[in-house]
Formats: structure tokens, sequence, C-alpha cells
């Protein structure tokens, strides 16, 4: 595969395999919601265990096993699903967060270290101490919900997610106000969940506000935990090159549609989806 047949698509596949085909110090930007991970044990059986237990499977892409399985305990029902595609795939669980290593593919890829990663609260300080040894500057950036789901008594509202950036000196701003607020507020993006199928999904003007403060137009963005394609739709809304990568089959083709404005039912939109 050639470097540049990748620009200005998705690619279907391992992104651990398939970033070796990117050149060293051709990216301009990294943007990457990574599988995040989760305290363990937390299912349960109460309906927030239900609901945690369905995103997770959702994640993994095991929606239907789930399905299958859910007259069982919560908990159970996500054993099962977990048991059952560890004997047909060599797979992470998504829940398990990722292998680090791919940081060091995305340091060698990088122009300069420009790097945006959506992650859980559990994964910042690894992450942290990570690029810090890499003499980065870094903000942590949030996004607040103003609509969070209940949770038990024993538990803080689920109203904030994390966006770490770490970028090397050298890599300047775009200026602007309306780009340098390092929070956003908005409800939890149903709709967007909706559309494109995917239980993460970041709000797209959210995203294109990170990439037009630290891009400029025509750089290279790559995305290589794509989900439901976002930040290759903000890229192109906001004149810029992209490179997705998505394992997953299922939002692999949704990405691809959503990038050429249709839903994950092949709907059409007359405007930005």
């Amino acid at each position: 595969m050639l470097f540049e047949d990748m620009i200005n698509t998705i690619q279907l596949g391992d992104c651990y395999e398939l970033i070796k085909y990117i050149p060293d110090k051709s990216i301009d930007c990294v943007y990457i919601d990574i599988p995040y991970l989760y305290q363990q044990g937390g299912s349960g059986n109460s309906e927030l265990g239900e609901r945690t237990a369905k995103k997770r499977l959702e994640l993994m892409g095991a929606k239907k096993l789930y399905e299958e399985n859910k007259n069982k305990t919560k908990g159970e029902s996500l054993r099962i699903a977990k048991n059952k595609i560890k004997q047909n795939l060599d797979f992470i669980s998504i829940e398990d967060g990722i292998d680090y290593s791919i940081f060091e593919e995305l340091c060698r890829v990088m122009k300069k270290i420009n790097i945006f990663i959506w992650c859980s609260k559990l994964q910042i300080n690894d992450i942290m101490n990570y690029f810090l040894n890499k003499n980065c500057y870094f903000e942590i950036l949030t996004w607040c919900k103003t609509n969070p789901t209940p949770t038990t008594n024993n538990s803080w509202l689920p109203d904030i997610e994390y966006c770490l950036y770490f970028r090397e000196q050298g890599v300047i701003y775009n200026d602007g106000y309306d780009l340098k607020s390092k929070y956003y507020v908005s409800p939890a993006n149903i709709n967007d969940k909706k559309h494109f199928n995917h239980p993460t999904i970041k709000p797209l003007g959210l995203v294109e506000r990170h990439i037009k403060h630290t891009t400029k137009e025509n750089d290279i963005v790559l995305d290589c935990f794509c989900g439901s394609g976002t930040t290759c739709v903000a890229s192109k809304n906001t004149n810029r090159k992209y490179i997705g990568i998505e394992i997953n089959k299922e939002y692999y083709e949704i990405a691809v549609k959503r990038i050429n404005n249709e839903d994950a039912n092949g709907q059409i939109s007359l405007f930005t989806i």
C-alpha cells in the first residue's frame, strides 16, 4: 500500500499494522478516541450495570451476543460474550484499553508531536507520563455534558470526558478567541449516536474546533481509532486532509457512508453530518 493512496480515505484494518505504511514525519496532527480502560467488575445487576455492559459490548462489536444472553445477569452476559469472541479472534477487549506501543508509532509518523487523545480517567496517568517524558507541553481538555446518565448514590455523575492534548515545541496555534476554550459544554449527542450507531461518538463541532486551532488547511490529520469517522468528517469540513483507520467492519462502513454525507442506514443529508 502506498502512503499517497491512504490520504483522504478510511482504511479497514488493524492500526498497529497499517501505520507501518505511513512514513516518518509525514503527519501534521493525530486525533484519536482510544479504547477506554474501565474499572473492572463494575457491571452488576442494576439499571446502570445493564447500560455499562451493553455499552462495552457495543464497542467490542458484540451487541448481538449481549442480546442473546441478556436474560442472564449483566456481568454474566458480558463475560459470555467476551469469551465467545476470544474463541474466534486474537482479541484485546476494548474495556482493557490499548497497547501503548502505538504511541511510539504515532510519534514516529508525526512531523512534530501534535496529538489529541480522548481517554478514560484511569488512563490519564500513564498517558501523561509517556508524553511528558517526550518533553511535551500539555493541556487537559474536557467535554462537559449537561444531561449525563444517572448513577448510583455512591458515585459522581459521568458528566465529563477527558481529552489530553500534547504538543512539541514548534507547533504553532492558529489565532481565534472562539478556538481557545479548554472546555466544551453540550448535551450528550444522542442524535449522533442514533444516526451512526456508535456509543462514544464525540461532538463534531468540538473536534472541528480542536483541528482548526492546531493545524493549517491541507495538513494531514490521522485517526487510527476512527470509529464512526468524526475526525475524518471534521478534517474534510475544515479543508484538512485525513487518514482514518478502523478495525471494526461495521463502524468502518458507517464511517465511509458518513464521509459521503450518509447516516448508518444510507440516508443522504444535504447538511454536514
